[in-house]
């Protein structure tokens, strides 16, 4: 594996007015109790790569809604099968296992919601810091697929990260994001010690400085014979980014912080939250299945910082994630325990 730097030459002072930012481990690697928040729309082309893109995708038409989910890789059950791993990032029921250390995110497997597992002996790097656009990455990963009615396969593969584009992204609802650059992963596996690959999966992501996830995903499917888009999805809670109204783009809310201890928590947890106006709190508990399994209302608290500790009758019986929502007065934010034995 190796990192090359593209020496790219800008002449002339319109291509020097865009200030590149540079994508950062501190800021824009996975973060263990995160939330991220998308919403799945008609499938669209990525557009063209290069500097001073101009994308239009005002007009994504939303389907339906995902949220991702960050927690530790060592409160799951598989943790044993992929023991390399310390965070996982959950999406659709399948279960995505990384490493994350400073200055890279390797993936050393998946575990789907119907437990087939596959194990990477080599990793797939998901992602290396720092980066920014002309920044390539190429490697290659190994490893097993193991599934019902003991079903195993080999597989390998090679893949390049490259952050082929930069410029201005448009969202539907009016939203502008100036100053973004877009990363390209192409991921070839075959199977089988096969001589020619199977397909190939192509991912194009957008970033901004001040979200440390994707604002746009758009992920293809390659064969011999088309490209087809299989997935566009865009950040549920973009907001403009222009210098007049200029946000911070995070998990927490200018108005509203928490934080959850123990997490993992086997009989008690505690929540501490801080609001910044007088506001009417509501903590809202929701199981993995999306079912609310509590509500918890604090009428006309002052603001200031409280605690509430939560116990394990006020979830009930099941172990695993549960999503908890706090929402004071305009502001919500959402965090992410686990339940342990």
């Amino acid at each position: 594996m190796k990192k090359i730097y593209l020496a790219i030459v800008l002449v002339g002072f319109f291509l020097s007015s865009y200030s590149q930012f540079l994508m950062k481990s501190n800021t824009h690697i996975l973060r263990e109790g995160d939330e991220h928040y998308f919403n799945i729309t008609n499938n669209v082309d990525p557009g063209n790569a290069g500097a001073t893109q101009t994308w239009n995708f005002s007009n994504l038409e939303t389907k339906s809604q995902l949220t991702s989910y960050m927690y530790s890789a060592y409160t799951t059950n598989n943790s044993i099968d992929i023991p390399d791993a310390n965070t996982v990032l959950e999406e659709f029921e399948t279960k995505f296992y990384f490493k994350t250390s400073d200055g890279i995110i390797e993936q050393y497997g998946t575990v789907s919601k119907n437990n087939t597992i596959t194990k990477y002996d080599k990793p797939f790097v998901k992602m290396v810091f720092p980066f920014n656009y002309g920044d390539s990455y190429t490697g290659d990963f190994s490893g097993t697929i193991e599934g019902a009615n003991n079903y195993k396969a080999s597989f390998s593969g090679t893949y390049i990260l490259e952050a082929d584009a930069y410029g201005t992204l448009f969202l539907p609802g009016n939203i502008i994001y100036k100053n973004v650059f877009r990363i390209k992963t192409v991921k070839e596996q075959c199977y089988n010690n096969s001589n020619s690959c199977n397909c190939s999966t192509v991912s194009y992501k957008w970033y901004s400085q001040d979200l440390r996830y994707p604002l746009l995903t758009i992920i293809q499917s390659k064969t011999s014979k088309e490209t087809k888009t299989i997935r566009t999805a865009y950040y549920a809670k973009a907001e403009n980014n222009t210098p007049n109204n200029n946000k911070n783009n995070s998990l927490v809310s200018e108005n509203l912080n928490a934080t959850i201890y123990p997490n993992p928590f086997s009989n008690e947890f505690k929540l501490d939250y801080t609001i910044a106006i007088d506001s009417d709190v509501i903590i809202e508990i929701y199981d993995n299945s999306g079912k609310k399994v509590n509500s918890i209302q604090k009428l006309n608290q002052k603001a200031g910082y409280y605690t509430e500790t939560i116990n394990s009758d006020e979830v009930g019986s099941q172990l695993g994630i549960y999503h908890i929502r706090i929402i004071a007065g305009s502001n919500s934010i959402s965090k992410t325990v686990i339940r342990v034995e």
